[in-house]
């Protein structure tokens, strides 16, 4: 059974070294999103909230790289056959899985620097946006 984690502080101690500093460059991303966020653990990764609501959930679960889940919590019904008209990823750094939830799916770490800006830009404007469907 997987271990069940309590507090984000617990769920870095389990982490590798390196898994570790991917997550942390991710957090770094998000705080310098919008300071606002609270952090917490839901989903047993490291979880932000805004308002109260769920929005963004860090996925280093498996081998695969770490992801960052932007999503609208567990409030609002998801269409899982319906396109997303969410217009913030200029880029197209989104993956998407319904109309209210995609994935981001943190570089290399020696890519990071140069897609640093446009991940905090999806983030900020996901967060303004409320990630709807408009």
């Amino acid at each position: 059974m997987p271990t069940r984690f309590e507090t984000v502080d617990g769920f870095l101690a389990a982490q590798s070294p390196e898994r570790r500093a991917d997550i942390d460059a991710l957090r770094a991303l998000v705080r310098e999103a919008e300071p606002g966020l609270v952090e917490i653990v839901k989903w047993n990764s490291p979880s932000y909230t805004l308002g109260g609501i769920d929005r963004l959930t860090i996925n280093a679960a498996g081998r695969g790289p770490v992801r960052l889940i932007l999503h609208f919590g567990t409030e609002r019904a998801e269409d899982k056959g319906a396109v997303s008209t969410f217009g913030g990823d200029p880029a197209g750094l989104l993956t998407w899985h319904s109309d209210i939830r995609a994935s981001l799916t943190l570089p290399p770490a020696d890519e990071l620097a140069g897609g640093r800006d446009a991940i905090v830009t999806v983030i900020r404007a996901w967060l303004a946006e409320g990630g709807s469907n408009r």
